[in-house]
């Protein structure tokens, strides 16, 4: 099917589609030769983050709602059973079949070089998508060497490991129902988060063992998948989750919005309050050097005419793939250098550093004595 016939099952209109191309809504793409377009601004009922090809649409995996007390939470979002699976630290990919070739897909609807090359590593996605070609395989990549994050699960410590969680339909925003969906996983050996079962609101001391036991163990939380499909699915996260949070990006805080890092405070202390926690000494000075002492660094390093970089590793499986990431990466405009390749067993062992422009120039001003308003 051409791209005009794929787009015309969301009722997007051949004119709708070339004004948003013109205005930049919709930006053409490229990996490997193939064309996909990215949805960045919303266009008729495709939102931001959708995906078009001419194998069909890739929906925009769709947010998750919040909840900030536990128990509370539970009973505003659920009066049916719902589901329970552990809250992997790492970040989305959508894994999908296009032109015979399985990509996968970020957040931000571009093809990631790096993922792409690791899904091998994952599952046997030649046989999954011979027999489902029409679906989608939504999971979490986490692990300490990645090319995004700065946080990992505390069980995964080295290299990646791929994580599902969802299997969802092309040129639809629907998923497979709960019951299928493990079927899926299990039958085609698809690693997945970790499932903690079927419940009901009144299970609520249940659940604050399990994720009182996930904040001990340095996780990030739980999500609660509802099987009634008018209710929706939500999201809860540990006190410990909001500490590394802030303490891998405060280096860089004045990258950020000021939200970032009260919200995840006021999460912590919803999680002391509701789980009986005290607001001791030893909470005070993480939080504290969660939040001051990767920004002390970087005024040191400003101070002392030294640039603010972040380092990451990774492992490829294909020599030409790493090069495709730094295309990647100069294509988003992220200042990226090469700093290591050795080929160690069957992967490629990189690292690069990324410098920080941003957070080095506002510094650097205050630095020098420019003056502001606040």
């Amino acid at each position: 099917m051409s791209v005009l016939e794929i787009i015309s099952m969301a009722k997007i209109t051949e004119s709708l589609w070339n004004e948003s191309l013109e205005g930049h809504s919709v930006i053409p793409d490229e990996f490997d030769g193939i064309t996909y377009y990215r949805i960045v601004k919303k266009v008729g009922e495709l939102k931001k983050g959708t995906v078009v090809t001419d194998s069909g649409i890739i929906y925009d995996f769709p947010r998750i709602a919040r909840i900030m007390h536990l128990e509370n939470g539970i009973k505003q979002a659920f009066s049916n059973p719902f589901y329970a699976e552990e809250k992997v630290d790492g970040y989305n990919v959508r894994i999908v079949k296009v032109q015979g070739y399985v990509l996968a897909f970020t957040r931000g609807c571009y093809v990631c070089p790096f993922s792409t090359d690791r899904l091998v590593d994952f599952f046997d996605y030649d046989n999954f998508f011979k027999e489902n070609p029409d679906l989608i395989v939504c999971g979490e990549i986490a692990g300490p060497e990645n090319p995004y994050n700065g946080e990992s699960p505390p069980y995964v410590t080295e290299d990646v490991s791929f994580f599902a969680f969802d299997i969802r339909i092309k040129n639809s925003d629907r998923q497979i129902p709960m019951e299928k969906r493990y079927k899926l996983f299990d039958e085609y050996k698809i690693p997945t988060v970790k499932r903690f079962g079927k419940f009901i609101p009144s299970d609520i001391k249940d659940i604050k063992k399990y994720i009182q036991d996930l904040n001990e163990k340095g996780c990030e939380g739980l999500v609660f998948k509802p099987t009634e499909p008018s209710e929706k699915t939500v999201k809860y996260v540990t006190a410990g989750s909001c500490m590394r949070d802030m303490k891998v990006t405060s280096q860089l805080m004045t990258e950020y919005q000021a939200e970032f890092f009260t919200n995840r405070m006021l999460r912590s202390l919803f999680y002391l309050v509701e789980h009986d926690l005290p607001l001791n000494k030893g909470f005070l000075e993480k939080a504290g050097e969660a939040l001051l002492q990767p920004l002390y660094e970087s005024v040191k390093k400003v101070a002392g005419g030294e640039m603010i970089t972040e380092r990451f590793k990774m492992r490829f499986n294909k020599e030409e793939n790493i090069k495709k990431l730094f295309d990647h990466f100069h294509k988003c405009k992220v200042d990226a250098s090469l700093v290591r390749q050795e080929k160690i067993g069957q992967h490629w062992h990189v690292e690069y550093i990324r410098r920080c422009f941003p957070s080095y120039e506002m510094l650097q001003k205050h630095w020098d004595g420019h003056s502001h308003f606040d």
